[in-house]
């Protein structure tokens, strides 16, 4: 049920005071969001993935340890995403199958879903964002692999470039409750726009993500993409990208344009080549969202 204080129409309802917006603004400058934590096994697995030397047998033992994330994931394996040959019905075949690689993706992803971008009465904004997401991690890890880049980075920073929108819209909701204030919802999410990627930067530390991840969520709306890492400039391109890919409407020109291409040294044909995954990341985003 959505809530009293947040109403669908506009009419006689105010933009957010500004006493709110004050302390949602010194809540994150200092430190005092409440922040969502990542399940643990999800953790373990985004670091043990990463290694080169990985047992796929670890990885199996560490899925079970969480039920509800095993599921999701066999259910993931078993779609025809990866086209199983035949019906996989063991974490260690799963493994086996897909790669811990993709393994790692599909676990974080859940992980996200399930455990993060969840906020009560916001249903469909969240369900928009988190495809946004995805899509973004897609476009930006062949981004990544087409210009020699960290692959893995750049899907965990487009997975995660605009968390700080579910974490504030739970901490803006507990808020305007607080202040029994009753606000229209294209308020609250235009401060959400306005400060997520802060957000964004503060959840990322609390989890210890890497400096280039951090980096990516904070700037990735940033205008000076030729001061920043390729990690940053990678996920502008990509969020542009997923933008084109799901949103009607939108201007082709956008992507053609970005200053990320210059900064990448991507060529037309290797542009070309990104932007036909297009239906493929559409597909993907089906089955992981």
């Amino acid at each position: 049920m959505q809530s009293e204080l947040l109403r669908n129409d506009s009419a006689g309802s105010p933009g957010v005071p500004d006493s709110v917006r004050r302390e949602l603004e010194a809540r994150l400058v200092e430190g005092k969001l409440e922040l969502p934590l990542l399940p643990a096994v999800a953790m373990e697995l985004t670091s043990a993935a990463a290694r080169e030397d990985v047992d796929m047998r670890v990885l199996a033992e560490m899925l079970k340890r969480d039920p509800a994330l095993s599921a999701h994931v066999l259910r993931v394996v078993n779609s025809p995403l990866y086209s199983p040959r035949g019906q996989i019905v063991s974490l260690q075949q799963a493994v086996a199958r897909v790669g811990a690689s993709k393994i790692r993706e599909i676990s974080l992803v859940i992980a996200c879903k399930t455990g993060v971008f969840k906020v009560k009465g916001f249903e469909r904004e969240i369900a928009e964002i988190f495809q946004h997401s995805v899509a973004t991690a897609l476009f930006g890890q062949e981004i990544a692999r087409q210009t020699r880049n960290n692959v893995e980075d750049a899907f965990l920073c487009g997975l995660l470039h605009d968390v700080g929108r579910p974490v504030l819209l739970q901490a803006l909701g507990a808020l305007l409750r607080e202040a029994r204030v009753a606000v229209d919802r294209p308020a609250v999410l235009e401060l959400v726009s306005a400060q997520h990627e802060l957000a964004g930067g503060a959840l990322a530390r609390a989890w210890g993500l890497p400096e280039t991840v951090q980096a990516a969520i904070r700037e990735h709306h940033g205008a000076a993409l030729d001061t920043q890492p390729n990690a940053v400039r990678i996920t502008a391109l990509a969020d542009c990208m997923a933008h084109g890919t799901l949103d009607p409407g939108a201007d082709p020109a956008r992507v053609a344009n970005h200053p990320a291409i210059a900064l990448l040294d991507i060529y037309p044909d290797v542009l070309e080549k990104i932007t036909k995954l297009a239906a493929n990341v559409q597909k993907t985003t089906g089955v992981l969202s």
